[in-house]
Parts: C-alpha cells; sequence; structure tokens
C-alpha cells in the first residue's frame, strides 16, 4: 500500500478494499468500513430522506467492477476521520475522463479541508493521464442567488459546494432536476396518459422483465444503455461512447444482485423488426422508507415522437407498486434542458425535490 500523503495537516491514506467479503470484518477493512460510513452520513446530510444508507458488503460490489477503476482514501485530520476523497476512472478505450468527489465531515468544514483534498485528486487523475476532471454535486432548493448552468437550463445554489468547485476552476455544465412522485396517493393522471400513449405507439408494444434481462433481449438492453452515452442530452461535458454488451449486462446485474438491489426494467418493442429501441429501469434496495430510483431511461433518438418516454414510463410504474409494495415514492433525475422527459414526468405528477450539478474542468 502507498504511504499516507501529508498535506499541511491533513493526512489521506488510500482505502484498502479488502480481497473478499470475508475480509471486511477483519482489521484490514477497517478503512473501508470507515469510508462506507461517511458516505452514509453525508449522504443523509445532502440527500435528507431519499438517502440510502449501505453496509459495506453492499457497497463492496461497486468497487470490485470489472468496468471501471474506483480509488478512494481517508481524509484525516490530527488523527481524527475528516472525509473522504474518491476517483471514478472509466475504462473506456481512448477515455480522458476522471470522476472526482469530495466528501468532508460538517465538524471539519471551513478549514480548507475540501479544497486541499480536491487538488490531491487532481494530482492523481493527472498522474494516470486524465485531463478531463468532472464532478456531481448535491444541492437542496433554494431562492437565493445562484450559479447558472453553461447551457442556460437550470442553477443550483451559490452554496458550498458550488463554491468549491468554481474556485477550482469548474464549470457548471448541466443542472438536473431530481423529481419524485408519491406512490401512496391515487395516482389519477396514469390511466390517461397511459391511454394516450398506447394511442400514440401503434406499431410499438410494451415489454418488462425483473431481475436478469431475459436472454432474448439483452444484446438490444445493452444496445440502448451504449446509447446512453451518445443519445442523452450533454451540454459541453465530455462523454466516451460506452460499449456495452451482453457480458457487460450481466456483471452490471450481478452487483445488483450481489449489494441487494431489485431492479424492473420496461421497454418498447419496434414491432417491425423486433428491437427494442426505448426503456426505463426501476431500481430499489427494498427497504421501507427508502425511494425506488428511476435510473436510466432512453428512446433512441430515431424512435421518438411516439410517447414511448410515456408509455414505458407509466407502465414500468405500475410494475414498480406491484413489485417493490414497500416502496412509498420514485426519485428521478433529469437535465433541464431534457423538455420532453421533464414533460413526461411533470404529467406524471413528479415535483421537484432537489437539484444535482455536474462540473466539468478540462486541463490540456
Amino acid at each position: 500500500m502507498p504511504d499516507p500523503t501529508l498535506l499541511d495537516e491533513f493526512v489521506l491514506t488510500p482505502v484498502h478494499v479488502p480481497a473478499d467479503l470475508a475480509g471486511l470484518s477483519t482489521p484490514e477493512g477497517a478503512d473501508f468500513r470507515a469510508a462506507i460510513a461517511i458516505r452514509n452520513r453525508i449522504g443523509t446530510l445532502t440527500l435528507g430522506a431519499d438517502a440510502v444508507e449501505v453496509t459495506p458488503e453492499q457497497s463492496f460490489p461497486h468497487w470490485r467492477t470489472e468496468d471501471e477503476e474506483v480509488h478512494g482514501w481517508l481524509v484525516r485530520m490530527r488523527g481524527d476521520i475528516a472525509g473522504r476523497g474518491m476517483m471514478w476512472i472509466p475504462l473506456e478505450p481512448g477515455s480522458g475522463r476522471v470522476q472526482l468527489r469530495v466528501e468532508v465531515l460538517p465538524e471539519f468544514r471551513g478549514r480548507g479541508v475540501g479544497r486541499h483534498v480536491l487538488g490531491f485528486l487532481e494530482e492523481r487523475a493527472l498522474e494516470r493521464g486524465r485531463g478531463i476532471l468532472q464532478a456531481w454535486t448535491e444541492h437542496t432548493p433554494s431562492t437565493g442567488k445562484g450559479v447558472v448552468a453553461r447551457t442556460g437550463f437550470g442553477a443550483v445554489p451559490d452554496d458550498a459546494a458550488s463554491r468549491l468547485a468554481g474556485s477550482a476552476g469548474y464549470s457548471l455544465e448541466q443542472v438536473y432536476r431530481i423529481s419524485t412522485l408519491r406512490l401512496d396517493g391515487p395516482l389519477e393522471e396514469i390511466p390517461r396518459l397511459l391511454a394516450d400513449a398506447e394511442r400514440a405507439s401503434v406499431g410499438y408494444r410494451f415489454v418488462s422483465w425483473t431481475g436478469p434481462a431475459p436472454d432474448a433481449w439483452v444484446t438490444d438492453y445493452a444496445w440502448m444503455k451504449s446509447r446512453m452515452s451518445t443519445d442523452a442530452p450533454a451540454g459541453d461535458s465530455v462523454m466516451d461512447e460506452e460499449t456495452w454488451d451482453a457480458d457487460r449486462v450481466r456483471r452490471l446485474e450481478k452487483v445488483y444482485a450481489d449489494s441487494g438491489m431489485s431492479l424492473v426494467v420496461g421497454a418498447a418493442e419496434h414491432i417491425a423488426t423486433g428491437r427494442l429501441v426505448a426503456f426505463t429501469e426501476l431500481v430499489s434496495f427494498r427497504q421501507p422508507g427508502t425511494p425506488i430510483d428511476q435510473n436510466d431511461t432512453l428512446v433512441l433518438a430515431e424512435h421518438r415522437g411516439h410517447r414511448l418516454g410515456a408509455l414505458v414510463k407509466t407502465r414500468t410504474l405500475q410494475l414498480g407498486r406491484e413489485a417493490f409494495p414497500e416502496g412509498d415514492r420514485i426519485v428521478t433525475g433529469n437535465a433541464e434542458e431534457n423538455r420532453p422527459m421533464l414533460a413526461v414526468n411533470e404529467a406524471m405528477g413528479f415535483v421537484p425535490t432537489r437539484y444535482s450539478g455536474e462540473w466539468q474542468k478540462v486541463i490540456h
């Protein structure tokens, strides 16, 4: 293991990930357990009721994935754990990107910890030849002065997270609206929206599955997952064209299963070609009081204009209520410039609850 790195009075120590689950409960797993505890605490502070606490065992598969490198550092201040730094390195051929995250516990803020840790992470990224630095920030709604995205759509509050990113030279590329739909009400608009979508989507049919994708659909599902990187709005953020195949889908499904997550997928089949052309995902940890997450949702560009987004979202919502009866709400995120998908969400009854910022800094 590399030596700890000293930054003034801060010490950053690489998080060691044990080789297997058994190692999590041993002394060698202590730093990993501490890193997950920080993740949970910061999540509660930033996401509120939408935060989902995970155990080290549930988080372990996400750190050991084959499809990206995950690196973490614990931040100690005079011996006390003050936070963590995270770095995700995509493994797409030719990628120059890296995702960075700084998480500092409240009692250690205001002392320059975040600035030092971000600088440290940037150095590690550049050592790996990654000059496209990207980061996400989470924000509660605010009526005060905001930072407007370079797309011109949406803004995030001028808070500590925004000031750290801005002062380090990052530009706010996109704002994502995080919206919530309560499932414990009548949902009166859903039947009408579904009927309208079914009338508009002649030539398509809805299909779905729970858990692993059927063999008959896994290749199409993989193709649509790859198109998320090219067809979804991205502003000026640099995106890798991701390569997905059936094996990568199966690896992701195993990560979900090993971490205690359940998956429901709804899709639209183009009857004339027999190919899937739209999909949405619902993911749940099956814990009462925690949200059901609506993850990727996409209509392939060449099949837009047939209300397929509304079709897959309304039908999959109905399936999600049956599959996850303990879930009382669905939470989803969409770029503020993605008006077609936001219009579907608003018609279904989703309401904004918070915002995320996507930041980027390019070092040539």
